[in-house]
């Protein structure tokens, strides 16, 4: 996967990666990344202004359509990591959005274990269905550098 091309700021989410993430080997389980990008993804939203609550009391839901995963590095119990969330594209009723897993070093560096791509469409009961106003109105101003 290419380098991730985001509009807009870099929102981080930082955490430990929890022991139920963890499988016989002592590495994270493929599959529970998508765990830890959904954390990061949900404090996006309440950063926003806008969690993912709304879009539930609604009857919407984001619902991933595509998603392109890169594995460089395994994640380990109680490993300190920042989980970042960039806008790549917001359609009428579509957003696409870049997650990475940063590990926090010792020295407090950060090395990239993981980058994702996730293509997501807000779906209803009837089908796809138009991003609410509110919320495009919002990640607009996130992608003009409008929200501090």
């Amino acid at each position: 996967m290419e380098e991730l091309a985001v509009h807009g700021p870099w929102f981080h989410h930082s955490l430990r990666v929890p022991l139920y993430e963890v499988d016989l080997g002592q590495g994270v389980y493929h599959g529970n990344y998508f765990h830890l990008f959904e954390l990061g993804r949900e404090a996006f939203f309440r950063r926003l202004g806008f969690p993912y609550r709304r879009l539930m009391e609604q009857g919407l839901h984001l619902t991933v359509a595509e998603l392109q995963c890169t594995y460089l590095k395994p994640l380990h119990y109680d490993d300190r990591i920042q989980v970042g969330i960039g806008i790549v594209r917001r359609g009428r009723r579509s957003l696409s959005l870049a997650h990475t897993v940063d590990r926090i070093l010792e020295d407090e560096s950060r090395e990239t274990t993981t980058r994702a791509v996730l293509h997501l469409v807000c779906v209803g009961r009837s089908g796809p269905m138009p991003l609410p106003d509110a919320l495009a109105e919002v990640l607009s101003r996130w992608m003009e550098g409008r929200i501090p």
